[in-house]
């Protein structure tokens, strides 16, 4: 199945904000293998989307493919 998240959008975020994966994990205030798991395509909690979108200040909508 492929990725249906626009991780692009948010590796783009994470350049343009000089911030480590790490980093952004911490502001979202989610795990790192969280993150990992939404990067790859693997199944995550639906919130952990909702809260890189408020992070991101963006509609969970746009995050999506």
């Amino acid at each position: 199945m492929e990725n249906k998240i626009n991780t692009e959008k948010i590796s783009d975020y994470i350049g343009a904000h000089n911030l480590t994966k790490t980093a952004f994990c911490k502001l979202c205030r989610i795990s790192i293998s969280t993150f990992n798991r939404i990067l790859s395509g693997e199944n995550f909690f639906i919130n952990a989307l909702f809260k890189i979108a408020r992070v991101m200040k963006v509609e969970v909508y746009t995050l999506c493919n």
